[in-house]
């Protein structure tokens, strides 16, 4: 018997004989002949694919026409999940999986057979069988911090009555309402609200509860904020929010859901193109020859990565810096001390062990020891270690368990640059030290009086950084200098202990020299090589051609003494080595006197003062 079109009307209730009828005859679930979307059958009744009066069965509380699927889900999964999915065979959303799994065709109804069906479906309307690419679906939400509370509450509810939860669960209908296409004017997608500016994530997703909830800093960030357009959706990157990034459905990664395989979600719009204004170029300088392995390496960060101590899972993504969500693109010139802008919100490990977590970080170096300091994923090498270029095998290193650490180089109470902590010396006992930074362009920079602290930023960095007077992105993404330098900082080519004098690189003067680091700190010609430390400063770098790296090591002290050790003197050991009686060290005699023993350069220091 075929039942009348009014006769399905009479099914619906009453309040929703208006609105939802006409709806549902405008959007592309009318699969009649006049319907507008490219699915017809040849039947004029437009509610019987779903729904019938008389002969189907009832599926939470629905009078249902179509055949339902048998298929057998995926669920999704992420370390970040705090609630387990559930099956959508056993839930309401099994009703729109029973055509966007694709395992049942469109006609196929239970009370009116198979009605034919002709066209085709975009690819894009298809989810199925494997959800790790999708939003899950029938799952009861678990308050782990980051959610809207009313959702773990019974009955569950979000902060928008438009968003509900059947049976305290996420289903397909939360987000969507089969009837009415275009709620959302800008996108359709039988959405039940607009979702300009994440308002309909935002039902859900709670940005105002506290760290470590991911979404805590949102209101205010840069993708937050961002007027640039990008001609999709909503228009800007502020009003596309969530979706700038994130993909509800059919994800190209599913880690977090990205619309992009790892860094090229980022790539859009950080890759020199992709928005209106166009950003500064990250991406071109991860290509460069010294850059963090960003491209080369696979796997997001995960929140599973921040159990401490850290496992050996070292690796390079644009997140295990940055916190989308969080990262700000204002603040003072140098951004504050405590932490870049654009790092703002990221975690870390503390200065101190290396142990506790830092969640946020609130020092830049802290986001940088989480691979550079405990982590047993980093080098072990000693001489020959070159992935960024020469790396000197210092006289301390070979004592020492963990060489390359660079926490305990910073935390050395022997001699050490001041990032984990403040000087501890007066300007009057560094005599060459700058009253200010020295940018690119020679304008001066932040202070480095007494109690200052220097940033990680400030030596490795890209080598046109706009926070140090260039005109592209700042961060240590790539430069062309070796170690991902600022500056050029020529180290002396090896080996250079016994066998003569070696040629090293003649000193080339001024802040594009090859000191140039050093003079950011520095007055490398109006101090250092004037004498008026060290008295043979001047001998050893322009006539011996040393580096200033020969006798210094950058960071710190990791492991050495007072006496042997002061004013960062550990020596590289491919260009010295034991003098001709066996022995190497260096003794402080007092402030700005000392004794060499060793070779270098062909010379013999058995010993030589100074």
């Amino acid at each position: 018997m075929r039942l009348s079109f009014l006769a399905l009307l009479a099914a619906l209730p009453a309040a929703a004989q208006g609105d939802r009828v006409s709806d549902l005859l405008a959007s592309m679930h009318n699969f009649t002949p006049g319907g507008r979307g490219s699915m017809r059958a040849a039947d004029n009744r437009p509610c019987l694919f779903c729904h019938i009066s008389h002969g189907g069965y009832s599926v939470t509380g629905q009078l249902w026409n179509h055949r339902t699927s048998t298929a057998g889900y995926l669920p999704y999964q992420s370390a970040t999940l705090a609630a387990t999915p559930g099956n959508p065979a056993a839930t309401q959303s099994k009703l729109c999986l029973s055509c966007h799994d694709g395992t049942v065709g469109l006609g196929q109804t239970v009370a009116a057979g198979v009605i034919p069906v002709s066209g085709s479906r975009s690819r894009g309307s298809i989810l199925g069988q494997d959800l790790g690419r999708h939003h899950p679906l029938a799952i009861r939400p678990v308050d782990d911090g980051q959610l809207y509370p009313g959702l773990a509450l019974t009955p569950a509810a979000s902060r928008d009555p438009a968003v509900r939860l059947p049976a305290d669960r996420v289903e397909c209908v939360s987000c969507h309402d089969p009837h009415s296409e275009n709620l959302d004017a800008a996108r359709g997608k039988f959405l039940v609200r607009s979702n300009q500016s994440g308002a309909l994530c935002l039902a859900c997703h709670e940005p105002s509860r506290p760290a470590p909830n991911a979404l805590a800093s949102w209101a205010g960030s840069a993708h937050q904020s961002a007027p640039h357009t990008r001609g999709e959706f909503y228009g800007s990157v502020a009003a596309n929010a969530c979706l700038s990034c994130h993909a509800v459905h059919n994800a190209a990664d599913p880690v977090h859901l990205l619309r992009g395989r790892e860094e090229e979600t980022c790539a859009v719009c950080h890759g020199g193109g992709g928005v209106t204004p166009a950003l500064a170029s990250v991406m071109s300088q991860l290509s460069l020859s010294y850059s963090h392995p960003v491209t080369v390496q696979s796997g997001l960060h995960t929140a599973g990565e921040n159990a401490f101590p850290l496992h050996s899972n070292r690796h390079a993504e644009c997140s295990d810096c940055h916190n989308p969500h969080a990262a700000r693109t204002t603040g003072p010139a140098w951004g504050a001390f405590s932490i870049s802008p654009a790092l703002a919100g990221s975690t870390g490990v503390d200065g101190l062990s290396g142990q506790s977590p830092a969640q946020p970080a609130s020092q830049e170096y802290q986001i940088c020891f989480k691979c550079h300091a405990n982590s047993a994923g980093k080098p072990q090498a000693g001489f020959g270690y070159t992935r960024y270029g020469r790396t000197p095998w210092r006289d301390t290193d070979a004592a020492s368990s963990d060489p390359f650490n660079t926490r305990l180089e910073f935390n050395s109470f022997v001699s050490r640059h001041p990032v984990s902590f403040p000087r501890r010396r007066a300007n009057a006992q560094v005599p060459s030290l700058r009253p200010f930074t020295l940018l690119l362009s020679g304008a001066p920079g932040r202070g480095l009086g007494p109690g200052s602290q220097i940033l990680c930023g400030d030596c490795h960095n890209n080598d046109q950084a706009r926070n140090a007077g260039g005109g592209q992105a700042s961060g240590v993404h790539g430069s062309a200098w070796p170690h991902i330098l600022e500056r050029r900082n020529e180290l002396e080519p090896p080996p250079g202990i016994r066998g003569g004098a070696t040629p090293g690189i003649p000193y080339q003067p001024g802040p594009l020299g090859t000191a140039a680091l050093c003079q950011k700190c520095h007055e490398v010609e109006g101090s250092i090589l004037q004498d008026h430390s060290f008295k043979q400063h001047r001998r050893h770098v322009l006539q011996a051609n040393a580096a200033c790296a020969t006798c210094h090591d950058p960071h710190g002290i990791n492991g050495g003494n007072l006496a042997n050790h002061s004013a960062l003197i550990n020596f590289d050991t491919a260009m010295a080595g034991p003098s001709s009686s066996g022995q190497f060290r260096y003794e402080r005699l007092g402030e700005f006197q000392g004794r060499c023993y060793l070779s270098c350069h062909g010379k013999d220091h058995d010993p030589l003062a100074y």
